[in-house]
């Protein structure tokens, strides 16, 4: 919920403190009109009791544009309800000829429309406005809709060059590149987002704010590191009040140049994130293959993350369920069955041992009964061991070599007995043949990866 608090500027301006999480500020002198000034703020009112305050920054600004329209073509109107079809008619044919791109002149008039809807309905003005759905269609069907994902030589530069951002940015730059979230998803990460189950893998749980729902999606080892290190950063920045997992800084840029990071308890804004992307481009002179100097948009990386899953044969329905889209037409075909017989499998192999044949527990048991969860973790990340899983994070040097049955961070399942049966089977050949050569060193590496084998084999056949 939105919280709204009017004020007055050292300059006399009017404002609104919007208290969401953070303090931000709506302005509503650009509005000339003092009729239409009121009735922008009452729809704005009513308007924020069900939206983020970006889409109340875009709610106000459609309505703040077709006021400077009316106020350079229709200066003498003195009320809403003098508005007409002609009226109308000419701010769409103004939205053409200035030259806005057909995305920008679509939401702009849906905007309108809304703000139209809601007045007829609250009974505030009564306007005729049917035939705005029809010029929406139309503009709609000016746009081009493509993919705007970002090509692997651009984010070779990028990735190049990214030392050079705060470490916070650089962290919410890998975090984006790999989990393709929307910009919001990501400066809304809650503090503890990280969560692990009991075969080592990760899953960053956070809030589509978009649907108004939480979900939960699997993530590379090397990217549960670098979350790590950002709350060791705000844990010893802010404390342990403050509740996300990035924060703003107290300044940016001076001048065109980075300054200092100065963390404050408050949320980093999508802009300034984007402003930092911009600002390392400018600077490395960050082009495209046409040599074209590339512009950074946050949303661009979920593009990326998409394309490149597409390219990479991941299921339609895996995408979908991956990004959080609502619909199968977002993500092209939707495949209405997913694999049963391999989710199956996936249910009976719930039991996880390590190399003395404990049966491990996850802290977040949930993650470990979710059939869809580890469904789409083995299709996106694919992390396994020939015999088993690798609970050691990867962002962690191993110097155990090819030693995984004597690691400590090893995890294995059903899925992977018969493997283990085998191996078990080379191990005995393979102590015969150092026992009739006195190859001590042998005999005691092989006896105790044949002990760790038999307490695995032992356990996991428990249950058949």
């Amino acid at each position: 919920m939105i919280h709204i608090k009017k004020g007055i500027t050292t300059e006399g301006k009017e404002v609104w403190v919007v208290f969401n999480d953070s303090e931000s500020k709506l302005y509503f002198h650009r509005i000339e009109q003092i009729w239409l000034k009121e009735l922008t703020k009452k729809y704005i009112f009513y308007r924020a009791a069900n939206l983020e305050f970006s889409s109340i920054c875009g709610n106000l600004k459609a309505i703040k544009s077709f006021g400077l329209f009316l106020s350079s073509f229709f200066p003498e109107l003195i009320n809403i309800n003098q508005i007409n079809e002609r009226i109308l008619t000419d701010y769409y044919i103004y939205l053409k000829q200035e030259k806005y791109k057909a995305s920008h002149r679509t939401r702009h008039l849906i905007q309108l429309k809304v703000f139209l809807d809601v007045g007829n309905s609250q009974g505030w003005f009564d306007i005729s406005h049917e035939f705005l759905r029809d010029w929406i269609g139309v503009t709609h069907k000016d746009i081009k809709v493509t993919p705007r994902f970002i090509p692997d030589d651009v984010l070779s530069q990028l990735n190049q060059h990214l030392v050079t951002l705060p470490e916070p940015v650089q962290r919410m730059v890998l975090i984006i590149q790999e989990c393709g979230l929307r910009v919001s998803e990501l400066i809304g990460l809650n503090f503890d987002c990280l969560q692990q189950d009991s075969k080592g893998g990760w899953f960053l749980r956070f809030i589509r704010w978009k649907m108004k729902k939480e979900d939960i999606i699997p993530i590379s080892h090397e990217l549960a590191g670098v979350i790590k290190a950002q709350q060791d950063f705000i844990r010893n920045s802010l404390g342990g009040e403050y509740i996300y997992l990035f924060c703003a800084s107290s300044r940016y840029f001076k001048n065109q140049d980075l300054v200092e990071f100065s963390p404050l308890p408050k949320l980093i804004l999508a802009q300034i994130f984007n402003q930092y992307l911009n600002w390392l481009a400018k600077k490395f002179d960050i082009r495209d293959s046409s040599l074209k100097n590339w512009h950074f948009q946050s949303h661009q990386f979920r593009h990326s993350v998409g394309t490149k899953m597409i390219n990479n044969n991941v299921p339609h329905h895996i995408i979908q369920r991956y990004l959080g889209h609502t619909s199968p037409t977002m993500t092209s075909v939707y495949a209405h069955i997913m694999d049963s017989t391999l989710k199956k499998q996936i249910d009976t192999y719930h039991k996880v041992v390590n190399i003395t044949g404990e049966v491990l527990k996850s802290n977040f048991p949930e993650l470990d009964n979710n059939t869809d969860l580890q469904w789409m973790k083995k299709q996106v990340l694919g992390e396994v061991l020939a015999h088993g899983y690798c609970a050691l994070p990867a962002h962690i040097d191993c110097f155990k070599g090819n030693a995984c049955l004597q690691c400590g961070d090893f995890r294995t399942t059903k899925e992977f007995l018969d493997k283990h049966k085998e191996h078990r089977e080379r191990t005995h050949q393979a102590l015969e043949v150092a026992a009739n050569n006195n190859w001590k060193r042998q005999l005691q590496v092989n006896e105790k990866v044949m002990s760790n084998l038999n307490n695995i084999i032992n356990e996991l056949e428990k249950d058949l």
